[in-house]
């Protein structure tokens, strides 16, 4: 019996997890003091993962006789491109190929690069010289420092202070309620960011002067109305300059000279601070090829970290769940994702930590069937946590993405029984508040369950995408026994759970909603709910589902009609969560006890109250009413 600890930091509790698989004479280890010339033995590793991969390909070309492991020493593998496997690095159905965390120690596939040259002015402030960045060959939008994101610095700092006034008809120049500052933004790589209803837009700022800005694109997506794109007394603010600098924890990144400002927080100490900036925009990719599939990898207990998401030239012009375009007329697009797999099949992530991901995180496309993700923690995520129907690659209905709501072209394309179990996701959307916990369109018999979701912009879980009762090939989806709580912080128009179009067998069972809330300053009249079944949503069987404290209705139908569904022995209200059904629901929703040792679920929430708590203290609140 082997026991493996692993260290996902960030306050979670780490416990010791039981491996009952011995070491074999076929497994591999990597070491970063090792040799990539060495045996790629335990006493003589490997020192890269790809010197490893290497040798599991030729025992895949010779054919797999036993189940290989690769064992990752701890340690941070800065990685100068993705990892890339394909079907010569696949397992068989008979045997699998792992790479894991060594037993006890932490390992750390990370896409950026550290930052230890930490110089300290006589202002206080911090500041690195970055050669690669005053040559213009590295650029980057996010920061950590000792596994915390930083703040790129912004204009002003608190949300829902400075709205439009005014906007120029091209969409790109903009007056404001109050005066801005006098500094000109040209040249400073500055972004423009505006909250729209369920959505936001990134621009970067062409110029700006004490009463306007202009920005080198439209802000919106322009074609729906003003929801999607900019218009009067929406929310926004301006994000890296320089003269943003005013508070601990901000960071400014100057790309003529070279200089990386940051404002540390109080204790803070440059002799031994890590920064890390991300100089990948993808860390992974399971590259199967259809027909080809990559079977049978699998990834325990290792981190996967710090990847970009760069501007795009058109902008980030959201339009919904980390997806974005220019106009409703014009091809949409989606996040990239920092793990992307294709054609994989049998696949498995468990107890692996994703973070820092300014992209989306995880990303099942075309082809990917029976595939999980399993006592995983994933946090502080620029876009979607897991996308299932993730459509970056592949081929879809009119032979191009030209529609939001575009079906695989291929039906045999359509990601199918794939799960994501037992996760604790948080905090993603950090780059584009629009952005999901979990995303699962376009696919069939996808499995969300006891899933912890929580500090969210948006929403929690969204399942469809298309707006009407037609049929597509997102069917037989089970949503059952996810605790999802603090969402909706931000935009409006969205819930604990959302859903879209016609999806027959769905079914969401037993899930734990509560503090769903509406920001200040959220534009738009829509509410936010615990369920919000959206436009041609039919097909679904809501069964003992508790939802309490929310800023609207328990359950709103827009285009959509309850008798479309079916329903039994929920419970909907504070009232309900009294009853011992509602109990019984709660005790049993959420991350499950073989994980909550290993991933933590003391996590505090503030219900509509302002009462701290554990996740349950809602519950115990809503029962004494």
């Amino acid at each position: 019996m082997r026991f493996m600890i692993l260290l996902l930091s960030a306050g979670l509790l780490f416990t010791l997890i039981a491996r009952s698989t011995p070491m074999s004479a076929s497994d591999l280890y990597v070491s970063p003091a090792g040799n990539d010339a060495a045996e790629g033995t335990e006493k003589h590793p490997f020192q890269t993962v790809n010197r490893a991969k290497a040798e599991v390909r030729k025992r895949v070309v010779a054919g797999l006789q036993e189940s290989i492991t690769v064992f990752l020493r701890g340690g941070i593998y800065e990685l100068t491109e993705p990892l890339t496997f394909g079907p010569e690095d696949s397992g068989t159905e008979a045997f699998a190929i792992t790479y894991a965390a060594f037993p006890g120690e932490k390992v750390v596939l990370s896409g950026g690069r550290r930052i230890t040259n930490w110089k300290q002015d006589d202002q206080g402030r911090w500041t690195a010289h970055l050669p690669d960045v005053k040559s213009r060959k590295w650029f980057f939008r996010q920061l950590t420092v000792d596994d915390r994101r930083a703040v790129r610095a912004r204009w002003p700092n608190q949300d829902g202070v400075l709205h439009i006034a005014t906007v120029n008809d091209d969409v790109k120049r903009f007056t404001f309620d109050q005066p801005l500052p006098k500094e000109n933004l040209a040249g400073q790589n500055a972004e423009m960011v505006i909250y729209q209803n369920w959505s936001i837009t990134r621009g970067r700022v062409a110029a700006s002067d004490e009463k306007q800005v202009t920005t080198t694109t439209p802000m919106g997506w322009i074609g729906h109305g003003d929801c999607t794109t900019a218009s009067p007394m929406k929310p926004v603010y301006l994000e890296h300059a320089q003269a943003f600098l005013d508070r601990p924890g901000e960071w400014f990144l100057d790309g003529t000279s070279g200089v990386l400002i940051y404002l540390p927080l109080e204790g803070e100490n440059p002799a031994n601070a890590v920064g890390v900036a991300p100089v990948l925009q993808r860390l992974v990719a399971i590259a199967g090829q259809k027909g080809r599939p990559v079977r049978n990898l699998h990834f325990k207990g290792i981190q996967f970290k710090h990847v970009d998401f760069p501007l795009p030239d058109i902008g980030y012009r959201g339009i919904q769940a980390a997806h974005y375009g220019r106009t409703t007329n014009d091809g949409t697009r989606v996040h990239p994702v920092a793990i992307e797999c294709v054609w994989a099949e049998e696949c498995r992530f468990e107890r692996c930590r994703f973070a820092h991901l300014n992209s989306s995180a995880i990303g099942f496309g075309p082809g990917c069937r029976k595939n999980a993700i399993v006592g995983c923690v994933i946090e502080d995520i620029g876009g979607n946590g897991v996308m299932v129907g993730w459509r970056g690659i592949g081929k879809l209905e009119g032979g191009d993405w030209k529609a939001l709501d575009a079906d695989w072209e291929d039906p045999t394309d359509v990601p199918a029984h794939n799960e994501i179990v037992n996760c604790h996701l948080q905090r993603c959307g950090k780059d584009s508040c629009g952005s999901v916990g979990v995303f699962a369109a376009f696919s069939a018999d996808t499995r969300i369950a006891h899933n912890l979701i929580h500090d969210m912009p948006y929403t929690g879980i969204s399942i469809g995408f298309r707006w009407n009762t037609t049929s597509t090939s997102q069917t037989r989806c089970l949503v059952e026994y996810n605790h999802v709580y603090d969402v909706m912080k931000k935009l409006a128009d969205g819930g604990g759970i959302y859903t879209l179009g016609f999806q027959p067998g769905t079914v969401l069972r037993g899930n734990h909603i509560h503090d769903v809330h509406r920001s200040a300053y959220a534009h738009g009249g829509a509410p936010n709910n615990g369920f919000f079944i959206d436009q041609g949503s039919k097909g679904f069987f809501f069964e003992a589902n508790v939802v309490y404290l929310t800023s609207g209705d328990a359950v709103r139908f827009n285009q959509s009609q309850r008798e479309w569904h079916e329903w039994k022995d929920n419970y909907f209200g504070e009232d309900v969560v009294k009853t011992q059904g509602a109990q019984a629901v709660i005790d049993k929703a959420g991350i499950e006890a073989e994980y909550r040792r290993q991933i933590g679920y003391g996590n505090r929430t503030t219900g509509l109250d302002g009462k701290q708590g554990s996740p349950n203290d809602a519950a115990n609140r809503a029962r004494e009413r």
